[in-house]
């Protein structure tokens, strides 16, 4: 890798940061493109970059890149419940929720996509997490649910939503019973969604 990439500290490097490196360079944007070329930069999309060396058999800052590369927006559904080790398995794309419309990015690393939320919903249940490399925004267990049922459910009701969210979402109905039952009854007020009550209805029943 050459030295002025190795200077900075994170895997994910934006065009704005990456330009003042090469300001020693007669045509930094045409060095870019070469780095870009060789695969010591990996392009996420214009202007934002990842660091090839700095991800080689190392952890990769997806939180952080989710957040990044798309927003306002905060990583919600079944990544944030996956981290939330509320569903067993590990998930493969990392889904956010976002103030603005909704966008997707199928990336070398990885596919990211994001869900548009109005801005009513938006701001209740966001939490702030940390990994090695740092801060990122992230539902709470409870605003992940609600996403999930509300914006990527199938509109069901009863049993029929316990089920799906159990046997067809592999969602651990342990789990499910340490919800904080007021805060998703907060979310559901600002929500007011059909299928977010009906939640909280089941969730009575575990």
């Amino acid at each position: 890798m050459t030295y002025p990439l190795q200077s900075f500290e994170t895997a994910y490097i934006s065009a704005q940061n990456l330009m003042p490196l090469l300001k020693d360079y007669t045509n930094p944007r045409d060095y870019i493109f070469r780095l870009v070329k060789s695969g010591k930069l990996i392009r996420l999309k214009n202007g934002f970059y990842i660091i090839a060396e700095k991800i080689e058999n190392a952890f990769v800052p997806y939180e952080q890149i989710a957040n990044l590369l798309y927003g306002p927006s905060y990583i919600s559904f079944e990544w944030a419940l996956s981290y939330y080790g509320i569903i067993p398995e590990g998930v493969y794309v990392v889904t956010s929720v976002s103030a603005t419309k909704s966008k997707s990015y199928n990336t070398p690393i990885g596919t990211f996509d994001y869900i548009y939320l109005s801005h009513n919903r938006y701001a209740i249940g966001i939490d702030q997490k940390e990994n090695a490399a740092g801060n990122f925004l992230i539902a709470t267990p409870e605003k992940a649910l609600a996403d999930l049922v509300n914006l990527k459910g199938k509109k069901l009701s009863g049993k029929d939503l316990l089920t799906d969210l159990v046997e067809g979402r592999r969602i651990d109905p342990d789990e499910l019973k340490k919800l904080n039952k007021q805060h998703l009854s907060d979310i559901a007020e600002k929500y007011r969604s059909q299928s977010v009550k009906e939640l909280i209805h089941i969730l009575g029943y575990l």
